[in-house]
């Protein structure tokens, strides 16, 4: 019963880890984009404040721009910070998860030296010409 118990304290703990990774790789990817779109305004800011500039037909096509990559910015650190709260609770589900596994194995642990000691215990108490019928 203590080993079934285990298995599944051990499958949770695999699952929440993987779970955790994988919030882990997505908020990676939207730091990643957050930078890309952060670049991309600073050039687009540059390329306004350049002393040739824009000719007047490209200004209102590179200001639509920006604003897209602004609205675009703030979905993003939305998400960012939506999936940093889930990673927070993810990360105290998987430290959960790691003391009830951690509580089974030593259960299972001190169940098998209980029942290595009653073996034990029963050799020696045992008499050496006892057959069994």
């Amino acid at each position: 019963m203590i080993e079934a118990r285990l298995k599944k304290a051990r499958r949770l703990l695999d699952l929440h880890k993987g779970l955790q990774r994988l919030e882990e790789e997505r908020i990676t990817g939207l730091r990643s984009r957050q930078a890309e779109l952060a670049a991309l305004q600073e050039e687009l800011c540059g390329s306004l404040n350049t002393d040739e500039g824009p000719q007047g037909l490209f200004v209102p096509v590179i200001v639509r721009r920006l604003k897209s990559l602004s609205e675009e910015s703030v979905r993003v650190a939305e998400e960012l910070e939506r999936r940093s709260r889930a990673l927070s609770v993810l990360a105290s589900r998987t430290k959960c998860a790691e003391r009830l596994s951690r509580t089974y194995e030593q259960r299972h642990a001190r169940a098998r030296a209980e029942k290595e000691l009653l073996d034990v215990i029963e050799r020696i108490t045992r008499p050496e010409g006892a057959s069994l019928p």
